[in-house]
């Protein structure tokens, strides 16, 4: 029977101490609950003021955009630029060394033809100074 007794007290500290204890749970469970809540609250406040802050930096850094673009157009132009000359200097270069070796070549053949014609002029002048040697 003891063993009855003490199941039966044992019962009737159960039934007194669960409730205290459901309670006591039940604060401990509110109170985080509500620590869960504030800390959320304080994050909505960190991401707001990040989001903020965030803001503030899309001007500025919407500036740096388009300074970048603009760099990049005037770099392309300059590249685009800098072919363009040295295309044309190329060109011009080469038409300079084309008339420059016909200028030469058409003065090495003149040269050579005064040299013909003062061959030739000599060659009439002896031919006119025996003509009348001839005829004397």
């Amino acid at each position: 029977m003891q063993l009855e007794q003490f199941f039966e007290t044992l019962s009737y500290i159960c039934m007194k101490i669960l409730p205290m204890l459901g309670v006591v749970l039940l604060v401990y469970l509110i109170m985080m609950v509500r620590s869960l809540i504030i800390c959320l609250k304080s994050a909505t406040k960190t991401f707001d003021e990040a989001n903020h802050q965030l803001r503030k930096l899309d001007v500025p850094l919407h500036t740096v955009s388009e300074i970048s673009k603009s760099v990049d157009h005037v770099h392309d132009l300059t590249k685009e630029s800098l072919k363009s000359i040295s295309l044309s200097l190329f060109q011009t270069i080469s038409a300079l060394k084309e008339w420059l070796a016909n200028f030469l070549h058409k003065e090495e053949a003149m040269e050579s033809n005064d040299v013909v014609d003062m061959d030739t002029d000599e060659f009439k002048d002896s031919s006119e100074k025996r003509e009348p040697s001839e005829g004397e």
